[in-house]
């Protein structure tokens, strides 16, 4: 996993065994970052209380949280990885 800033959202870049995905990095539970948890195949969880968003789509798999992660498009091109911030992604929270 790889904590970025994109135009000054914060974001957590993964990388699986499925492709590259990059998310918010602000839990939707408890404003947690997200990079500070763990990475488990395609299920990303919170450090702080131990929610699960699925990171190919943001859905939540495990509560206590029950909003969803934005998503964002990533590819890499050569040695650098490009986002794409969703426009239509609601503002970020302030995290911890």
């Amino acid at each position: 996993m790889l904590a970025c800033s994109v135009a000054g959202r914060a974001l957590v870049v993964c990388r699986t065994r499925e492709g590259l995905f990059a998310l918010d990095d602000v839990c939707t539970h408890a404003f947690a970052r997200m990079s500070e948890g763990r990475l488990r195949g395609t299920r990303l969880i919170c450090p702080l209380h131990g929610a699960g968003f699925d990171v190919r789509d943001g859905r939540v798999l495990a509560g206590p949280a029950t909003r969803r992660l934005a998503t964002h498009l990533a590819r890499v091109l050569g040695d650098t990885i490009e986002v794409a911030l969703d426009p239509a992604a609601a503002p970020q929270p302030e995290p911890f």
